[in-house]
């Protein structure tokens, strides 16, 4: 004879009348859970340097061709590439979308060292200095070396910026995701290709959306004491941000 399926609920009653180790979990017991905050998110600096110190001694140094330059092999994108000090940019290859930017030392194409895709290209700011390992020759490296728990952290890193960034940036409202930018602009402040970038050109670089949408944005905002602009730099958010506007 056939029985008809149990709800969730109907389940979790019956589970926990017959003492059963692990609680079903019910729509009841699931958290209300707000966005992800940037803050939520710790950056592996110390599991990058780590990598970047025991690769850089079998690397190769890279010669750019002007002050800005992208950093790619003309022969296989199973590269990975250390900087050293400066900041490396990672773009979006088919719309030269700028992801995200970040400050030396640093080890770039890590996700590609199994399977390149060459979704991603890297730009260097002037004067960094680069090297290079081919893939197969870090991976003997990294598992002589013991790295692969760095490894690890640095891709479970990547992976928790592309949750927010769906969380924050995908199928949002334009001012939803010209405040999440400009809260992530104050988190990246220091590292130095920002110190040289204007907020509107920030946002503009990182999603696309229009310089005029959000100049305008950004202006009543600052009129409404919201935020501090200095020389088209954010130099302060001075008060809680509206969720909506």
């Amino acid at each position: 004879m056939s029985t008809k399926p149990k709800s969730i609920k109907e389940h979790a009653k019956t589970t926990t009348a017959e003492g059963s180790v692990s609680q079903a979990i019910s729509p009841d017991f699931l958290p209300t859970q707000s966005y992800m905050a940037i803050d939520a998110i710790t950056f592996p600096g110390g599991a990058l340097r780590k990598i970047h110190d025991a690769l850089l001694p079998f690397s190769t140094p890279y010669e750019s061709t002007s002050n800005r330059s992208s950093i790619k092999s003309q022969n296989s994108t199973n590269i990975l590439w250390l900087v050293s000090n400066g900041s490396v940019s990672i773009h979006r290859s088919y719309d030269d979308l700028k992801v995200s930017v970040t400050s030396g030392p640093i080890v770039a194409g890590l996700g590609d060292l199994f399977e390149p895709l060459g979704r991603y290209y890297f730009r260097a700011s002037r004067n960094s200095k680069v090297s290079y390992v081919p893939g197969e020759y870090a991976k003997s490296i990294i598992t002589e070396k013991q790295l692969w728990q760095d490894v690890a952290e640095v891709l479970a890193f990547t992976v928790h910026m592309m949750i927010y960034r769906d969380e924050h940036l995908v199928s949002k409202t334009s001012y939803s995701i010209i405040r999440a930018k400009l809260i992530e602009y104050m988190k990246k402040r220091e590292v130095s290709d920002l110190s040289r970038t204007g907020i509107v050109a920030y946002i503009q670089e990182t999603t696309h959306l229009s310089r005029s949408l959000i100049y305008n944005i950004i202006s009543q905002l600052a009129e409404g004491g919201y935020i501090k602009t200095r020389n088209g730099k954010l130099v302060e958010i001075t008060k809680q941000l509206p969720k909506s506007f």
